[in-house]
């Protein structure tokens, strides 16, 4: 074996990615003894627990894996492709095992667009994590690329989440005020971010979020709130991460439960709505609600409603509580 830089973990821990059923269970022993080789025990211990744990709760049995044609194109122009994600793709990937992409997506629709001299052949000016569903912008060229990139260096871009988190929020209108950096961990390092209130923060940059009740009620008979999300920086998880701090973790947000809440299909936060006033065209587009107590998988029951999804909702989110109060 050859000296030098470790391999990384080669179990699906990074960033929030369900272990894959038809690994051998021979390759996987011969990995993990090589890692042994390089790493402290204790460390390959722990994840290899965490992952195994993670794959008996999930029973073997369950299996939502996106395919490379569950991708919807909400917009198309000379200019910019909005398309909708779904939940549990990467935007784009190095890894050779990785061929559902929201690139390879793209690819697929648009083989002509796909540019070889790109690093990943599409301008993806913003990302979305790789649980997280919803609308993506891509621009077609560079000229627009650069136009959507300077709204959002100006903080011109409006963008609107909904989620379901755990428990009742108490106040109808919540503004999240805590600067975020990375978990230094090792066993969380590169994988998860946390806030400046724990010891064990990287450099932290400033980050607020503003979150408004839509309806209480109780997700699979546990109380949960549905909420609409306007981040108004954007840090890495920044979402997530507040919320999980406020106490009021994400439904199925695997990273941030601290790999226990494995039940639900899937993590309950959806790009809903993005405004990109680009000099090219002014893009406003919003999406289906895919959190709805319609859909029986979603087990969601709502009890009181406070705020409909609508324009008077999305301005009240955006305005907050100072320009309300004039």
């Amino acid at each position: 074996m050859r000296r030098g830089r470790k391999k990384p973990f080669p179990f699906p821990l990074r960033g929030e990615r369900k272990p894959h059923l038809h690994w051998c269970m021979a390759e996987i022993f011969i990995t993990l003894v090589e890692y042994t080789l390089q790493s402290s025990w204790s460390s390959v211990k722990y994840r290899l627990c965490n992952w195994i744990t993670h794959l008996l709760n999930k029973k073997l049995i369950v299996n939502n894996t996106a395919t490379i044609r569950d991708i919807e194109v909400i917009h198309q122009s000379p200019h910019y492709i909005i398309v909708n994600k779904h939940y549990d793709v990467l935007i784009n990937s190095n890894c050779f095992d990785d061929k559902v992409t929201v690139q390879a997506q793209v690819r697929r629709l648009f083989p002509k667009l796909a540019n070889p001299r790109l690093g990943h052949e599409f301008l993806f000016i913003h990302r979305l994590d790789f649980a997280t569903s919803g609308l993506l912008c891509i621009p077609v060229h560079k000229a627009a690329a650069g136009a959507a990139t300077k709204c959002f260096a100006q903080r011109k871009v409006d963008k609107y989440y909904l989620a379901i988190v755990r428990g009742l929020v108490s106040k109808e209108m919540v503004d999240i005020y805590l600067p975020i950096g990375e978990d230094m961990r090792p066993e969380w390092r590169g994988l998860r971010m946390t806030t400046s209130l724990k010891p064990y923060a990287g450099k932290c940059r400033t980050a607020h979020t503003r979150l408004l009740i839509l309806q209480k009620g109780l997700y699979n008979n546990y109380p949960a709130t549905k909420v609409l999300l306007k981040p108004i920086s954007g840090r890495r998880h920044q979402l997530r991460v507040h919320l999980s701090e406020s106490g009021h973790t994400i439904v199925g947000d695997f990273t941030y439960s601290n790999r226990k809440d494995i039940s639900p299909f899937r993590m309950y936060l959806h790009a809903f709505r993005l405004v990109i006033p680009s000099e090219f065209e002014y893009l406003d587009f919003r999406t289906k609600d895919p959190f709805t107590s319609s859909e029986s998988r979603n087990k969601w029951r709502p009890i009181v409603t406070l705020n409909e999804i609508n324009e008077k909702t999305f301005e009240k989110l955006k305005h907050g509580r100072k320009k309300q109060s004039k």
